[in-house]
């Protein structure tokens, strides 16, 4: 039996957590910090941490842990999985501070797939703000992306040449590197329907969870709005049958994976391509080091058993027999978001109405900026709340009524803010 630590407070690790502690070779799975939903679960613990390597080296050590998920970003890119390994803790699942370049640096990715001929969005890198005014101008991109980790937000889509050059200077004090320096991708606009792929890397191949995902990141109805971490996600996309995952995860995801092992770099953990499907062809738009927030929820609910074991495969470098399957239908994931996300919103507003969904069948409330207060009551920690997701076999239709049926019958003070067409575009 393994005791399994999962570091990380969001949706995405509750959803990871809960999935991996219904393998029966599973006897506990901890959480660095986790939240209040992480807290109830079955074979779930808190344990409160600085956060700290050291801390984590300690926690591992204490409690004997036998595998360690990480599942943000900012740690992976902050080399977490390279201090571990040197303290002599291998059974880590993330890519290590090189191979997170690949989500890091959009400049490392980018060349990568140029050198693949991987079709992506034509760009311009540019090293600074009259770099980027110049691309445009010559151009006419209208597409701004950061450099560096931006916890999903630092792609700014903008409609013409005037409003691309009118944004392109706040953007950069936004997102100025540590040095002050702002390194930013001037992209050509694509349009068409986007979906997500993710896969499990063992540094030699990907194997792909073999259903696609589309995320919402804008935070209003119809794709308006300031970009979110996420308001929600469904699975499958119709646009993308298993067999295009397959496609990618072989013709696009494999080879970028093998590219880096030539160049010394070595990538076990988690993947994700966000892809768009033009009316031209197939083509790329970011890579992701570790499972997408919210699209991991739904995806957690169409996984029947398999994870912990893949995960285990891909570790030891054996994932030519992958062992994850699924559940025939679809799952559909809303996020309740505080007033106000994601700029400012209040913290600690009482959550009402937990109680009464959670004996909703195939319904999961997947916690992400929620903790306990001093009574032991659920309140709210952050922005994004929870991810109501929900899963019929009779497809999404089903999925998206139970998922708003049981959205609902929670609430806070002032109300929660959730987008209303999660999986509409698949209807």
């Amino acid at each position: 039996m393994s005791k399994v630590l999962i570091i990380g407070s969001g949706g995405r690790e509750h959803a990871l957590g809960w999935k991996i502690a219904q393998s029966p070779e599973v006897s506990e799975v901890l959480y660095s910090s986790g939240n209040a939903g992480t807290y109830n679960e079955i074979k779930g613990r808190n344990i409160e941490t600085s956060g700290s390597n050291e801390d984590l080296a300690h926690l591992i050590e204490s409690e004997n842990i036998d595998l360690t998920i990480i599942g943000p970003e900012q740690p992976l890119a902050n080399g977490l999985v390279d201090f571990l390994n040197s303290r002599g803790y291998y059974k880590v699942f993330g890519p290590t501070e090189k191979a997170a370049q690949l989500e890091s640096d959009k400049f490392f990715s980018y060349r990568i797939m140029k050198e693949l001929k991987i079709p992506q969005a034509d760009s311009i890198l540019c090293k600074s703000l009259d770099e980027a005014i110049d691309a445009i101008e010559k151009t006419g991109f209208t597409v701004i992306k950061a450099r560096g980790l931006t916890a999903g937000k630092g792609v700014t889509v903008c409609s013409t040449k005037e409003e691309t050059l009118e944004i392109v200077e706040k953007h950069s004090e936004q997102y100025k590197d540590k040095d002050g320096n702002y390194h930013v991708l001037i992209a050509e606009r694509l349009y068409g329907q986007e979906f997500s792929v993710f896969g499990i890397s063992d540094g030699k191949i990907v194997s792909p969870l073999e259903i696609s995902l589309q995320d919402h990141k804008r935070l209003l109805d119809n794709d308006k709005g300031p970009n979110t971490g996420g308001m929600g996600a469904y699975c499958p996309v119709p646009i993308a049958s298993k067999d295009l995952v397959r496609y990618v995860a072989n013709k696009i995801m494999t080879p970028v994976i093998q590219k880096m092992r030539s160049d010394g770099i070595e990538y076990k953990g988690f993947i994700y391509a966000g892809m768009i499907m033009t009316n031209k062809r197939l083509r790329v738009l970011e890579f992701n080091v570790r499972f997408g927030d919210p699209e991991c929820q739904p995806a957690m609910m169409m996984i029947n058993n398999g994870l912990y074991e893949t995960i285990s495969l891909a570790l030891e470098g054996k994932l030519n027999r992958p062992k994850i399957n699924f559940k025939p239908g679809a799952s559909c994931c809303v996020v309740l978001a505080s007033q106000g996300y994601p700029e400012n919103y209040k913290k600690g507003l009482l959550i009402s109405g937990l109680d009464e969904v959670n004996g909703i069948g195939n319904v999961k409330i997947f916690h992400a900026g929620t903790k306990l207060d001093y009574s032991n009551r659920i309140v709210t920690a952050g922005g994004r709340v929870l991810g109501v997701t929900a899963y019929s076999e009779d497809g999404i239709g089903e999925a998206q009524k139970l998922a708003y049926y049981t959205v609902q019958r929670i609430n806070i003070d002032g109300g929660f803010y959730y987008r209303r067409d999660i999986g509409s575009k698949a209807l």
